[in-house]
């Protein structure tokens, strides 16, 4: 039997099928994505110790010379969701030290870019928590209120929120690399690249995802970790050493394919590259340990005030360490020993939490092996 259709059916039935072509033709709603990894060293940044990030910044962008600003959590995260350094943002140490940022510093979300946008942010560990100021914004806010927890509930959870109808902001923390170390192992560095190596494979599913969407995605730690480089090793925090304050830094855009860039930039360049920028390179990166200890690094008094402030260029360094003189490598010029200066002083808003404290924050000693 023929069925014979009227003109007008036919019109009808050919705008149909031209609006389902259409539909299914027409680009997602854009997603721009900050994934950052706890104390990953930029050593430890390669094929062999994360695969599937290796491999998305050998499709993407990739920067070998990328600092933080100092090397603990809370205060590194807040520059890369405000663009400043510590001594401008308000958060000079972590939130379980007392420090919040200042209602009147806009973070990310805030930001004009990302306007109307939807916004998550899923973290692992309460020094990227809320307390401190680091949740303002954010429409959705997942995250643990003490200690840490797996990496794979933050990605789990930020793959249930993400929405697929409207443009979307998201940040995913993972703090598998930050001790105690629970990798396999007969050492803490075996046991530290194995909680690399777990890291990695727990973002495959998100990165999977992300690149399938055409996401804009950055990948940074927020500072690395001592080993054998100083006498109190596995201990970030006491450090202002280049395994502490150099980061991996990637970006994965479906535009910018195999590139990799020698300008030195840092954490708080993190903001332009998420707004699809290309940050012009530093001549300088400044930057402070995040407290002292005696016997460690030389420094006093213990605590947050006895912390060391650097500035570095490509011929030399500075350190200004309580106690000393400032230390000086290489041939420094008028302008860095400048910079170094223009570092203000630390004010401590409260006491330092308690040994007990910083245990159930995650800052204990290194696992036995």
């Amino acid at each position: 039997m023929v069925v014979r259709m009227s003109p007008g059916t036919w019109i009808t039935l050919g705008a149909f099928l031209a609006g389902c072509m259409s539909r299914s033709t027409d680009p997602p709603p854009p997603v721009v994505a900050l994934i950052t990894v706890d104390t990953w060293r930029a050593d430890h940044f390669d094929a062999h110790h994360t695969p599937h990030l290796w491999s998305l910044a050998s499709q993407g962008e990739r920067w070998t010379d990328a600092w933080s600003p100092m090397g603990l959590t809370t205060p590194s995260h807040a520059s890369m969701l405000t663009g400043l350094p510590p001594w401008e943002h308000g958060v000079r140490a972590n939130n379980h030290h007392g420090y919040t940022l200042p209602p009147d510093v806009p973070t990310l979300p805030e930001h004009s870019a990302f306007a109307d946008w939807a916004s998550g942010a899923f973290v692992s560990a309460y020094p990227a928590g809320p307390e401190g100021g680091l949740a303002r914004g954010w429409d959705v806010f997942d995250g643990p209120e003490e200690s840490e927890r797996s990496g794979k509930v933050a990605v789990d959870a930020a793959l249930a929120w993400l929405p697929d109808d409207r443009a979307a902001l998201l940040w995913v923390h993972l703090y598998e690399p930050h001790g105690p170390y629970e990798g396999r192992g007969a050492t803490e560095g075996e046991r530290y690249a194995e909680e690399v190596r777990r890291a990695d494979a727990l973002l495959e599913p998100l990165l999977d995802v992300l690149v399938d969407r055409q996401a804009r995605i950055v990948v940074a730690s927020d500072h690395g970790e001592v080993h054998a480089e100083e006498k109190c090793g596995w201990q970030h925090e006491r450090s202002s050493h280049d395994v502490v304050l150099r980061v991996p830094l990637l970006r994965w855009t479906p535009e910018r394919r195999g590139k990799v860039h020698t300008d030195r930039i840092g954490l708080t360049d993190v903001p332009a590259l998420l707004r699809d920028e290309l940050p012009a390179a530093r001549p300088h990166w400044l930057a402070e340990s995040g407290t002292c200890e005696p016997g460690c690094t030389g420094c006093s008094p213990q605590g947050l005030e006895g912390r060391d402030a650097v500035a570095i260029s490509s011929a030399a360094r500075l350190t200004r360490r309580p106690g000393k003189t400032v230390l000086k490598q290489g041939a420094p010029s008028a302008e860095l020993e400048a910079a170094l200066a223009s570092i203000p002083a630390l004010t401590v808003p409260t006491e330092e939490a308690n040994e007990a404290s910083l245990q159930a924050l995650g800052y204990q000693e290194p696992s036995a092996p």
